[in-house]
């Protein structure tokens, strides 16, 4: 399990976009987790299924945005390469 912060350093990304990505996946995962645990035999974790579920469909954008984050927030996160691995792995971090 990989820090923060080497985290951070693996998706070429600041430790502050590290904490605000799990922060925002929290949010997200707060109000769809209920709904998703019928699919949890989809994926090989709940890591997996938690990653997908948040940052896929534009979810991260839309239940962040309750909290006043704005879509432009998240444009970093459109340069990442793979955004659900990105996910996996801060989702871990400690």
């Amino acid at each position: 399990m990989a820090t923060k912060q080497e985290a951070a350093d693996q998706f070429d990304i600041t430790l502050e976009q590290v904490k605000e990505l799990r922060e925002g996946m929290s949010v997200t995962w707060d109000q769809i987790s209920y709904d998703c645990y019928e699919f949890a035999h989809l994926y090989e974790s709940e890591t997996d299924m938690i990653a997908e579920m948040t940052l896929d469909a534009g979810r991260l954008e839309e239940y962040t945005a309750t909290r006043g984050w704005k879509r432009e927030e998240w444009a970093w996160l459109k340069s990442c390469k793979n955004v659900i691995e990105l996910g996996k792995v801060v989702w871990e971090a400690r």
